[in-house]
């Protein structure tokens, strides 16, 4: 079996057949492959989705770095991949995108309290990575019924509603992200505690 940075470099090394979107798919469920989710289904799952929540809420010309970062954003986080690696792969943009969808979990500040850190963090996040965020979130929201616990997810929805909040009153949003938000809340209601 390959180890997971010979994989790295046989697909930087492929020459255009794939666009990059697709390479990042293939990466990224490379990366996650022996992960799974809260309800027993590949991790891969999740990114597959996200990407599917960008591509509905968002129209850009960079859509494919959009959708790349979206395959990507879990795997500096969660994986032994490096931020090196995405960015040799995938180039500048879809790497500064996913270093700043990565929480830095050993910080003092989201030891704290996560929500302070993420709502501090998606703040200043650019518009790009925070569309990805969004779509991450509203993921994550579809799936609180398959929850490990309902007490987790409990704790989820009030951190999100905390996190939704801040964005609301401390943040330049554009059109896509007030959609997106609105379609969290939405999620949120669906959810009985």
């Amino acid at each position: 079996m390959k180890r997971f940075k010979d994989y790295v470099t046989d697909l930087a090394e492929a020459k255009g057949s794939l666009t990059q979107s697709q390479k990042a798919i293939r990466f990224a469920a490379n990366a996650h492959r022996k992960q799974t989710r809260s309800d027993g289904k590949s991790y891969i799952t999740h990114p597959v989705e996200v990407a599917k929540i960008v591509k509905q809420f968002k129209k850009s010309h960079n859509i494919d770095a959009l959708i790349s970062a979206a395959y990507l954003h879990d795997t500096v986080e969660d994986t032994d991949t490096e931020l090196e690696d995405i960015t040799k792969m995938f180039g500048g943009l879809v790497a500064s995108m996913v270093k700043e969808l990565t929480s830095d979990e050993q910080s003092k500040e989201f030891k704290a309290s996560k929500a302070d850190y993420l709502s501090a963090k998606m703040s200043n996040m650019s518009s790009w990575a925070l569309v990805v965020k969004l779509a991450d979130r509203l993921h994550n929201v579809s799936d609180l019924t398959t929850a490990k616990s309902k007490k987790w997810a409990s704790k989820y929805k009030k951190q999100t509603t905390q996190i939704m909040d801040e964005l609301e009153k401390n943040r330049t949003l554009t059109g896509t992200h007030r959609k997106m938000i609105k379609a969290i809340r939405v999620k949120l209601k669906e959810f009985e505690e």
